[in-house]
């Protein structure tokens, strides 16, 4: 009887995510891990600042498909939505929009 290779796998979180940073911002629910481009994102959006894709990308120094899938899981998450036109739109964070 022949028995084949064994291999061990272990999975470490990628560096980008770091659940234990302290500036999240408060509206973000604690069981949505977001990483840290994702988290300097939504605190743009706190800011004020009115936020593309584009400047995501640039400021992290990665690619534009990135940042937009960034942006698009914290849609899906339920954190920010877009509005407006699609060239001209915006981003806000929803807890901002409900209460004024």
């Amino acid at each position: 009887m022949e028995l084949g290779s064994t291999f061990r796998v272990t999975f470490h979180s990628h560096p980008d995510t770091d659940y234990s940073d302290t500036d999240v911002p408060t509206n973000v629910p604690v069981n949505v891990p977001v990483n840290r481009r994702q988290q300097w994102f939504l605190n743009q959006l706190k800011a004020g600042e009115n936020i593309e894709s584009t400047d995501l990308a640039s400021h992290w120094n990665v690619s534009e498909k990135t940042a937009k899938r960034d942006i698009a899981y914290l849609t899906k998450q339920g954190i920010i939505e877009f509005t407006g036109p699609t060239k001209t739109g915006v981003y806000y964070l929803k807890e901002q929009r409900d209460v004024t």
